[in-house]
């Protein structure tokens, strides 16, 4: 009886097939728009011209933190994985580690002929932390959002600060207060991130928000030269504060690379 029951579901099965012409079906991809790129179209990707994107606070691929990296600042920078001073000359932190008091480098000038100040530090942080700020513009600020949680105003469900900074306030004009609503232990090492260097709030407003292009509001070793739609020349800044680190020479950035 089994073998008779058998051999009624093989025939079956042949009929089956022989109606289809003989041909197994084929699977479509569930979502054919994400399926693996081909060798012709990686290639275009990786050809394609990369763009330079000069704001610091919006910037993100390696070609264009490579050229920010010379022009731009910040109050700290990484040596060896540890934080050190680089536009500030120290940073304390009070005893119970909300508040941080800045005292910036003296001497310092921004490349378009403005003195590095309380007032340009105070600028820049509440751009980075305040939606309505002027020069907020409407950027993603995905660095702040990443090592500082959230933006002025923002609350989480039980009504508490969504950010873990709460604050900036000028002491006067070399010496600021950083305030943060919980101790951050980790606080240098995130201000020493590519998107936290001080610009020139001058520079930003002319330039408006995104490229800077034609501007230049950094206070490191080389500004901006020439920029085409291949390449950027950054030449010495021969009025930089470290006088024994000024370049002898530009250096060529090419944005097609």
């Amino acid at each position: 009886m089994k073998n008779k029951y058998l051999i009624a579901v093989l025939v079956g099965a042949l009929l089956f097939l022989s109606a289809c012409g003989g041909k197994s079906a084929t699977r479509t991809p569930a979502n054919p728009e994400k399926a693996p790129a081909t060798k012709a179209s990686q290639a275009a990707i990786k050809d394609a011209p990369v763009e330079l994107l000069l704001d610091p606070a919006l910037a993100a691929n390696d070609l264009s933190l490579e050229a920010l990296s010379h022009v731009y600042e910040g109050l700290v920078r990484l040596k060896k994985g540890q934080p050190v001073m680089l536009l500030a000359m120290d940073i304390t932190p009070s005893a119970d580690n909300l508040d941080y008091v800045v005292t910036l480098r003296p001497g310092v000038t921004f490349h378009d002929g403005t003195a590095l100040n309380a007032d340009a530090v105070v600028a820049n942080f509440n751009r980075w932390f305040d939606p309505r700020d002027a020069l907020h513009g409407s950027g993603a600020y995905t660095a702040w959002v990443t090592n500082f949680k959230g933006f002025k105003g923002e609350t989480t469900a039980d009504g508490k600060p969504k950010s873990t900074f709460d604050g900036i306030e000028k002491q006067n004009e070399t010496t600021v207060i950083l305030h943060l609503n919980q101790p951050d232990p980790d606080l240098l090492t995130k201000l020493s991130d590519p998107a936290f260097v001080i610009v020139s709030p001058a520079a930003l407003k002319a330039a408006g928000f995104g490229t800077m292009k034609g501007k230049d509001g950094g206070t490191g070793p080389y500004k901006i030269g020439t920029w085409t739609e291949s390449a950027l020349t950054l030449d010495p800044f021969t009025s930089y504060w470290d006088a024994a680190a000024v370049p002898d020479k530009s250096l060529n950035i090419a944005s097609d690379l």
